[in-house]
């Protein structure tokens, strides 16, 4: 096999951290090179090593978005009481799931629906 020597640049700083951590563990800048060289080729991805720039922003818009959410949960909540409609203790998803919930607004449209007609 023919071997190829490799130069890299790399911050005077963090390249003396990485060798103490290594030197610690057993293990040569070189092995991590060649492991992290096979793993590449075997699995033709580059590993997990850190957050990508672009996975930092996805998962920022992701969390912003999930604030939004949680701050706006009890809106409609909240008109419904300040228009005196419910009360401040109403529950209006009534302890339902999902699927329960969505049936029984179905449920009701289908019978505002058949209530129209009755009155034609």
């Amino acid at each position: 096999m023919t071997m190829v020597q490799m130069n890299v640049r790399i911050d005077a700083k963090l390249k003396n951290e990485v060798e103490e951590v290594l030197k610690g563990k057993g293990v040569s800048v070189s092995d991590v090179i060649r492991s992290l060289w096979l793993y590449i080729a075997d699995r033709k991805e580059v590993p997990a090593l850190e957050t990508t720039a672009e996975e930092q922003a996805r998962e920022e818009e992701k969390q912003r978005k999930l604030k939004l959410i949680r701050e706006g949960a009890g809106y409609v909540h909240k008109e419904l009481v300040k228009a005196g409609l419910i009360s401040e203790d109403t529950d209006l998803m009534e302890g339902l799931t999902y699927k329960q919930f969505r049936d029984k607004m179905y449920d009701e449209r289908l019978d505002a629906y058949y209530n129209m007609k009755r009155a034609d």
